[in-house]
């Protein structure tokens, strides 16, 4: 019972099926750095004489002692049987789980994660003075949520921010992709002795067929070993006949393309790859593989014209409608662009007036929140529970907080800094808009369990940023600059 004591002295729950919600405690608060508070609690001896009876109570109603039928045996056999250290250990745990939580409360404190002892040796000294009838005191630390103070103002100001630009070229390139996907419909019978060439018009150019654009091939799969070599066979979902490949980065497993370009009919290669880990078959899922792959034949791509009865195949009356609604489409998407901009602009603006002491604590929770969050995502784009559940490790855990410490840190203070400004101009969340999101959240995961509270907690934060970010864009000049041209690394 002493193990058990030592992990489970600050969990409440337990503790308040066993002690009134009543119970009284004095309480000393001193407040620490780094958002920290030490609270020293004052436990009545009366309280104590409660808890230790509750304890002894509970063991004689489940207790099995030969010679008396369950819950029967006299409550000093039962004392004698378990031993009164280890019944003043539960009593000390009921005392410490249910005082915890009752000082927080009384002394209006938002504690962040579970209380902990201040001493080491504290609990076995408690357990060491206890005596039913004499009162106790003891000394727990709490992270607090910490006090934001903004050090500047946060309205008058001028703040620069990239602008998406509208490019005529974005509607040349939107036009071809559909072009693309349209001419999957057009192959043609194409030369079998043509090399294969990628799927791509070269700019400019008004050719309607691009010859050897899908290659035609037989393909056989085998594990790869640590060596390089080829090993066992891959399930037969990973072998196929007359396949074709659209000689387009991205159309297949990463490489491939690049690997069996400039072949011709009738030749053969040994191409590696690996297999995405989302990928339908879970057995496949990550697995580096070596895929032997005989060149069948070549296939044309026929590009559609461009005219309007190609727009009539996009929904469209004709191709200076089809275009009047790419442009269209591209200046809302550049307009979201620059709507984020603006607002990022504006949070690396006003987090720096923040000035907050963020707990490690709170680190720790905004973090466990983002790699569950994580998870959730793997999961919903295909990835099977099994895989799911051994990623989830604590030295996968511990990776992810390093790699994303300095994000989190950001995203704190920037939470710290918006509640602030919210709390300071009386910005307030409308009810209505509330329960409206939630109604989304709860029709998006019909069927499903959704933690409600954290759920609320979520959209509640999301609209309070909304409204600060629109109230911070009214009353700061907003400069709208082009945006940066990042130049390529040169190639070492």
């Amino acid at each position: 019972m002493a193990g058990s004591f030592a992990r489970l002295h600050l969990k409440p729950a337990a503790a308040r099926r066993t002690l009134t919600p009543r119970m009284a405690v004095d309480v000393d608060v001193k407040d620490l750095p780094g958002s920290q508070k030490k609270l020293t609690i004052k436990v009545s001896g009366d309280e104590c004489t409660n808890a230790y009876e509750s304890v002894l109570a509970k063991l004689v109603r489940g207790a099995e002692i030969p010679g008396f039928r369950k819950g029967k045996a006299p409550p000093q056999m039962v004392l004698n049987h378990f031993g009164k250290k280890s019944i003043s250990a539960e009593a000390c745990e009921s005392i410490i789980g249910a005082a915890v939580p009752l000082a927080l409360q009384q002394k209006d404190i938002r504690a962040i994660g579970q209380a902990r002892m201040a001493d080491e040796t504290a609990i076995a000294d408690m357990l060491d003075a206890f005596k039913p009838g004499e009162g106790v005191e003891f000394e727990v630390l709490v992270d607090v949520w910490p006090e934001a103070q903004l050090k500047g103002p946060y309205i008058g100001l001028t703040v620069e921010a990239e602008e998406e630009p509208f490019e005529e070229e974005l509607v040349a390139n939107a036009l071809s992709e559909m072009r693309k996907r349209e001419s999957m419909g057009l192959l043609a019978g194409g030369d079998t002795k043509a090399k294969v060439y990628p799927a791509r018009l070269e700019p400019g150019a008004d050719e309607q067929k691009r010859p050897g654009a899908v290659a035609v091939v037989d393909l056989v799969g085998f594990k790869k070993n640590s060596d390089g070599s080829k090993g066992d066979k891959l399930p037969d979902l990973a072998i196929g006949e007359n396949v074709e490949v659209v000689m387009e980065t991205g159309k297949f497993f990463e490489g491939f393309v690049e690997s069996i370009e400039g072949l011709e009919a009738g030749d053969e290669a040994a191409v590696p790859v690996t297999f995405p880990s989302n990928h339908k078959v879970a057995e496949l899922r990550g697995v580096e593989a070596i895929f032997d792959v005989t060149i069948k034949g070549l296939k044309d791509m026929m590009f559609p014209a461009l005219d309007d009865e190609f727009a009539k195949k996009c929904n469209s009356d004709s191709m200076a409608d089809l275009k009047a609604k790419i442009r269209d489409s591209i200046s809302q998407e550049s307009a979201v662009s620059t709507s984020k901009n603006v607002n990022k602009a504006l949070e690396d603006t006003v987090v720096e007036l923040v000035d907050v002491d963020i707990p490690e604590t709170l680190i720790d929770e905004q973090t466990k929140t983002k790699f569950a969050n994580m998870m959730s995502d793997f999961k919903a784009k295909g990835m099977d529970d099994t895989q799911v559940k051994s990623m989830i490790t604590k030295d996968n855990f511990e990776k992810y907080k390093k790699t994303s410490y300095e994000n989190t840190v950001r995203s704190l203070q920037i939470s710290f800094v918006i509640g602030e400004i919210a709390k300071k101009e009386a910005i307030k969340i409308d009810p209505s808009e509330l329960e409206g999101e939630m109604a989304n959240i709860r029709q998006q995961y019909a069927g499903e369990e959704i933690d409600e509270e954290q759920a609320r907690s979520r959209v509640e934060a999301e609209l309070e940023r909304k409204k600060v970010l629109e109230f911070l864009k009214s009353n700061n000049t907003i400069k709208l600059v082009p945006k940066k041209v990042v130049e390529p690394k040169p190639e070492a």
